[in-house]
């Protein structure tokens, strides 16, 4: 269908025909904007959740070495605990 088709099925269209094809379009319009905005940051979940475990396991594995290591104290890069004469004051 082209554009000019469409226009004149809109022309054709009473009011209340034209505020209903309106509203469902501005539904569709909205759920296609949140499927887009999901995909888009999908990756970005990912990379956090692949983070958050990788943190996980570097603050157990510190533990086992006899680091205290936590996320936003002390040790809180891998830098710093790699190294150990750096001292924070």
């Amino acid at each position: 269908m082209s554009n000019n088709e469409e226009v004149n099925v809109f022309v054709d269209m009473s009011i209340e025909e034209l505020q209903e094809t309106v509203q469902e379009m501005s539904v569709q319009l909205r759920d296609a904007k949140l499927a887009l905005k999901e995909k888009r940051l999908s990756g970005v979940r990912i990379a956090l959740d692949a983070r958050r475990e990788a943190d996980s396991e570097l603050q157990e594995e510190l533990k086992k070495l006899g680091y205290n290591y936590r996320i936003g104290g002390q040790f809180s890069t891998l830098s710093d605990v790699a190294h150990p004469f750096f001292r924070r004051f």
